[in-house]
């Protein structure tokens, strides 16, 4: 592999060329220049020299940074490369910043009469702008921003190359990018990319090595690819104990918790607190997916592509050609989709019963309104309400006829239930959400009766039943006014 330089061709004042910049054109393999008619190729000319166009290398005039360095980069693979140029040194913003990136042995400048000025060049700074320039001495007590171009001059060794480099590890990460430049025994500078923690390693014997730090606009960490990574922190293996501990069996109970706290928030209609609780929910899926991930089962991507196709494949109507104009229709699609879902995901020859898949862990109201629904849309139904009522009679009177207690009373309290169920959802009632009402209006009176019996200075499990019935009345009234 050879050395890739650039060659500005200014002349003095006496019409000459600096003869580092002419040494460097006499020992390299190919000269390259933009144009044929252009001032470098006349300059290249005169010297009695020959030089390669981007045209004989295959480059449009107007060919993107990202070709040219490529072209520049295949003929040095063969040899020394000069690319030399008129005026200020650089045809197009990017080539250098190219160069750097992919070029082994760095790049050559000639001539600069100091790395700061090679830097300025090189990298299109702007001093008039955002630009920090700083010796090398200075900078242990200096201040400044990471989000501004910083130059910092004067690294004569490798003692204070390592002073330099702890100083901009407080602002900067150790795999933050810098360039810098050093003199060369032929006079030029070296150009070279490195990362900040390379900074200690780099020692130079040029008086005034330059480093140049770009900005660094680093965001605040949020998003749900920041939540993903920390969860993988914490499961890592200097990670927090507890949730390294974790499975998907010990998070089971979290995951209900989490999720009935957000329901509470919903009913409470605090949005706030519905917030973060939602976060909460999040969490618990986010470190389902790390776990999935850590045993090759399944990611975060899958989870969210899975979800994806779900909903696309549930909602034909809106992502296809079928036809839902209530909800009633949309359910009842829904309904016929899950099925053949399942009898897609069955076993060759066998054929899931219309009441297979529900999950049997859902709170027994839910898993019961489940159960009727899917029962009804088989056609096992009531042809109407009166039919169910007639049926609640029934199973009240078969409970009254077992003895309390047993396992027979036992069985009728579940049927009477299940059938309410029913009732309700030919009342178009949800259940669960109807019980648990009842349960908040019950909490509500009971301490109502509470603050009544304190006020009168009386301890509520000290009343007889006929006061209790008083002030559980009269908090009704109070609730209903």
């Amino acid at each position: 592999m050879g050395s890739i330089a650039i060659v500005g061709l200014e002349h003095d004042a006496g019409g000459a060329l600096d003869e580092r910049a002419t040494a460097r054109l006499s020992g390299a393999d190919t000269i390259v220049v933009a144009t044929e008619d252009g001032a470098a190729a006349d300059a290249v000319r005169r010297l009695g020299m020959s030089a390669s166009t981007y045209a004989d290398l295959g480059v449009l005039p107007d060919a993107s940074p990202a070709i040219i360095v490529e072209a520049l980069l295949g003929l040095a693979e063969k040899g020394n490369v000069v690319l030399a140029t008129v005026g200020y040194p650089f045809l197009r913003a990017g080539v250098v910043s190219g160069l750097l990136a992919r070029a082994a042995g760095g790049v050559d400048m000639y001539p600069a009469s100091s790395p700061l000025q090679v830097l300025v060049l090189a990298l299109d700074l702007d001093l008039t702008a955002d630009v920090d320039i700083m010796d090398a001495a200075t900078l242990a007590s200096a201040n400044f921003s990471r989000d501004t171009h910083l130059v910092v001059t004067g690294i004569g060794n490798a003692v204070v190359a390592r002073a330099v480099a702890r100083k901009l590890r407080e602002y900067y990460a150790p795999e933050h990018t810098i360039v810098t430049t050093g003199c060369l025994e032929s006079g030029g500078f070296d150009l070279r990319m490195h990362t900040l923690e390379e900074l200690e390693e780099v020692a130079s014997g040029c008086r005034d090595t330059a480093v140049f730090v770009a900005p660094s606009r680093i965001p605040t960490p949020g998003g749900f690819d920041e939540l993903v990574r920390i969860i993988a922190v914490l499961r890592g293996p200097n990670g927090c104990p507890w949730d390294r501990e974790q499975t998907h069996a010990s998070l089971g109970k979290h995951m209900v918790e989490e999720a009935y706290e957000a329901v509470h928030a919903i009913e409470q209609n605090d949005l706030r607190e519905l917030a973060d609780e939602l976060g909460d929910v999040l969490l618990q899926v986010v470190l389902h997916a790390q776990i999935g991930a850590e045993e090759e089962a399944f990611n975060i991507d899958d989870v969210i592509a899975g979800i994806i196709a779900k909903i696309r494949r549930r909602h034909p109507h809106i992502f296809g050609t079928a036809q839902a104009e209530t909800s009633a229709d949309v359910i009842r699609n829904w309904d016929a989709i899950k099925r053949g879902e399942k009898a897609d995901a069955a076993p060759e020859g066998e054929t899931p019963g219309v009441l297979a898949g529900i999950t049997p862990t859902l709170p027994a109201l839910m898993y019961a309104q489940k159960i009727s629904r899917r029962a009804a849309g088989a056609g096992f139904e009531w042809e109407n309400i009166d039919g169910v009522w007639d049926k609640v009679a029934e199973e009240i009177e078969e409970l009254k006829a077992t003895e309390p207690g047993s396992p027979e009373a036992a069985d009728e309290v579940g049927d009477v239930l299940f059938t309410i169920v029913n009732v309700a959802r030919h009342l178009g009632i949800d259940s669960e959400d109807a019980l648990r009402g009842t349960c908040a209006k019950f909490i509500r009176r009971f301490e109502d009766m509470e603050t009544q019996a304190a006020e009168g200075g009386l301890v509520i499990n000290e009343m007889d039943t006929d006061a209790l019935e008083q002030l559980w009345l009269e908090a009704k009234r109070k609730e209903r006014s």
